[in-house]
């Protein structure tokens, strides 16, 4: 048996291995969960860690949801798929098993396991930012494909989350050349989530921020002043929703003011074919109207290797991605209209461009502008496939057609994907096969497989630690709990390692030295 100052070493070398290598795949997430675990039997004296864990309301309520699962694979249809579903969320039961068991950080082995994490996050961080610049054999044609090691609105809350304790270390932190070194890093990471278009990561962080901001106007500042600031901060909110909404409807008046005419017959004295119930455009040139057929297929095979009936490089119709993308040049779609693209316009095309404008003056706004023309479309009723926002409408559709049918306890913990393939069909969904996934919202993909019951703990599960510990908990809980409260909205994160190992390492974290101690380790 080693001495318990090497258990130690061992402890606080798993859990920082865990803090850097949960961004860089399953092996280095994996590997410091097993060390952890290991150490844990090795060291032994169960006696004191059963005590420290029988009377903890924490520690029982942070295994809830795990049992949760195990009850659901009563009840289970597809066992494999529970199986699975069960070892993925396995770090749900042993991360606060170990920890809670355990004497708690002092405060320089906190401050040490932040700076592993901040450190694992900008490494990542220049990686996918020079695959992104091209610097690697990876081609990219859709920005999220930079993101190598995970998901790229899993590491958008990464990224988040790390902002906003930088934040809190240049506060709370001492020297001067230390606060310069986080601050360019925290510059850093602001415009990568900018360049890489990280809209949920940055969505959270605003909002996060400004939530933070407003409760430490309140409790610090004398109450005529705080008033005032909120309302400047509310005044200011609104002014940015209304930017927001007046863009959507300039949007509006681009695709209605048009000045399209309907032309008979190409240069070469084909006839054109014009959809005039259509009245979706680009850049105020409808996309459905003179349009030649014949021509484009016969001119397109000496532009590009891509067959005009096969997709483009993000999955979706090239035909239609050329349609739109003449029509946003205010080009006729025939021979003329072609010969008129650069080999730049084509190469765009190839890579899933629908505007030129796209290319040209990409990032968030023609983000935006793309959900809004998603949207559009969607509630044509036309077919969402391989839009990331409309996908998610049908999504959730289908997830409340199941737990309406399976209020109480849901489907069981294998059984969602079976069932989302059954409610497709049910629900004559238009989504082409390979689209038909799961909710993408972990509310609903609870209440998917547990039913409102099921629901019911969850939400305990995440609020009520909070309310049990109040005033103990570390600072940097309350906007990580709120990133994540806010993705759950639009992703399933826990149903893959790298969302399940964020999100308990943290929640577990806090919780752990919040129980355990009258006031938790804060920065001096």
């Amino acid at each position: 048996m080693l001495p318990a100052i090497w258990h130690r070493y061992i402890f606080l070398f798993g859990l920082i291995g865990l803090a850097a290598g949960m961004l860089f795949g399953t092996v280095p997430t994996s590997i410091p969960q097993i060390i952890l675990a290991a150490n844990w039997l090795l060291e032994k004296d169960f006696a004191w860690k059963w005590q420290q864990l029988k009377s903890n309301k924490i520690f029982w309520i942070l295994t809830s949801i795990f049992l949760v699962h195990l009850l659901g694979m009563s009840y289970t249809q597809n066992i494999p798929k529970g199986l699975d579903d069960l070892r993925n969320k396995i770090p749900l039961l042993t991360l606060p098993l170990i920890l809670f068991s355990t004497k708690p950080l002092d405060t320089k082995e906190l401050k040490l396991l932040f700076h592993f994490f901040f450190l694992s996050v900008f490494v990542s961080s220049i990686c996918c930012f020079l695959v992104y610049k091209g610097y690697t054999k990876k081609v990219i044609v859709d920005v999220r494909q930079a993101s190598v090691f995970m998901s790229h609105i899993r590491f958008s809350l990464f990224i988040a989350f790390t902002i906003i304790s930088l934040i809190y270390f240049i506060i709370k932190e001492r020297g001067f050349m230390y606060k310069i070194i986080l601050s360019l890093v925290l510059l850093w990471l602001l415009f990568f989530m900018y360049k890489l278009e990280m809209a949920t990561g940055i969505i959270c962080l605003v909002v996060s921020a400004s939530i933070l901001l407003i409760i430490y106007v309140i409790k610090t500042l004398p109450k005529k002043l705080s008033v005032s600031l909120i309302i400047i901060l509310t005044v200011t909110m609104l002014f940015f929703f209304k930017l927001i909404f007046s863009s959507l409807g300039m949007y509006d008046k681009d695709q209605k003011n048009t000045s399209n005419v309907l032309l008979e017959k190409t240069k070469n004295g084909r006839v054109y074919i014009h959809d005039k119930n259509y009245n979706i455009a680009e850049n105020g040139t409808l996309i459905l109207i003179n349009v030649c057929d014949a021509e484009l297929a016969r001119e397109w095979p000496s532009r590009s290797r891509l067959s005009l009936s096969s997709n483009d490089n993000k999955g979706n119709n090239l035909r239609y991605t050329l349609l739109r993308y003449m029509a946003s040049k205010n080009l006729t779609k025939d021979s003329v209209g072609l010969a008129a693209l650069s080999n730049q316009d084509i190469l765009n095309i190839e890579n899933g461009y629908t505007n030129y404008k796209y290319h040209i003056n990409s990032g968030l706004s023609a983000k935006w502008r793309e959900l809004v023309w998603e949207y559009k479309k969607y509630k044509r009723k036309e077919n969402p496939s391989g839009h990331t926002f409309t996908m998610r409408l049908e999504f959730w559709r289908a997830a409340s057609y199941i737990i309406s049918k399976n209020l109480l306890f849901g489907v069981g913990t294998g059984d969602a994907q079976d069932s989302f393939n059954q409610a497709y069909i049910e629900t004559d969904s238009q989504l082409d096969m390979k689209w038909r996934l799961r909710s993408h919202n972990q509310y609903l993909a609870i209440g998917v497989a547990f039913g409102l019951v099921g629901l019911i703990v969850f939400i305990a599960y995440l609020t009520l630690p909070a309310l049990l510990l109040k005033n103990k908990l570390h600072f940097l809980y309350w906007p990580f709990l709120i990133i994540v409260l806010l993705s759950f909205l639009t992703e399933d994160t826990l149903e893959t390692q790298s969302g399940v190992s964020f999100f308990i390492f943290f929640q577990a974290l806090f919780l752990w030295l919040a129980s355990f101690q009258t006031k938790t380790p804060e920065l001096k």
